[in-house]
């Protein structure tokens, strides 16, 4: 397989190592986010939210998403613990009810496995939930990392993440790639000094991506391998 055009210009090369973002990356996961959202405001005799509204707030980790539902259902404040662990506990049993996997997702890790390039999962969700859904779709083999928002002592948008995986196997920063479809992402590919790729079609927060001068903004990750 010839080099694709992107990573022949950045890295005259496959890259060193690549990390992924997963929610609105790999996978579109509001569906069964905002039932589990609406699971604890109904507990709280709350209205529910629904599946448009809570599209709009994800992307900042469950702990945000879940201050933002109760402020949206004006729920007293130090009730957060308490509408957390009702969240987690449905959104534990429920993770792949409604959740699928974007389009070339699958293609994208096996040439990165041909290529024999190193994988890794970069995600500010709770770490327990994502091996589950990596199973459910398949993916798992291809991933040499698993690292949740509880995993290192800083998350997204830190540095830390992507460079806890890439000092690991010796991977110079400029020769790797950070593919995510937040503000997030990027602010942690620029701050460990990773190149950055964008999907559009993800969790952007109303953030105009093309505006924060990532390396690559695409609209379908089979553009990665062009």
């Amino acid at each position: 397989m010839k080099t694709p055009r992107h990573f022949k210009k950045w890295f005259d090369g496959w890259p060193e190592l690549v990390c992924f973002d997963l929610d609105g990356t790999l996978v579109d996961s509001v569906p069964d986010i905002a039932l589990s959202v609406d699971a604890f405001l109904a507990e709280q005799g709350a209205p529910l939210a629904g599946e448009v509204l809570v599209r709009s707030w994800v992307g900042f980790g469950s702990a945000k998403l879940i201050e933002q539902a109760m402020a949206w259902a004006n729920i007293d404040p130090n009730k957060h613990e308490e509408c957390y662990r009702t969240f987690l506990k449905y959104y534990f049993e429920h993770l792949s009810d409604r959740t699928t996997l974007y389009p070339n997702v699958k293609e994208l890790l096996k040439a990165f496995k041909h290529q024999g390039v190193p994988v890794a999962l970069i995600t500010n969700k709770p770490s327990v939930f994502i091996k589950p859904i990596l199973d459910h779709f398949e993916i798992t083999e291809h991933f040499g990392w698993f690292l949740g928002a509880d995993t290192l002592e800083e998350r997204k948008p830190s540095a830390l993440p992507l460079l806890h995986c890439s000092e690991a196997i010796e991977a110079e920063p400029e020769k790797c790639l950070m593919i995510g479809d937040s503000i997030t992402d990027f602010r942690a590919a620029n701050n460990a000094g990773f190149k950055c790729a964008l999907v559009t079609y993800g969790y952007n927060q109303g953030v105009d991506l093309l505006s924060l001068g990532a390396d690559a903004v695409m609209d379908d990750l089979a553009e990665l391998l062009i």
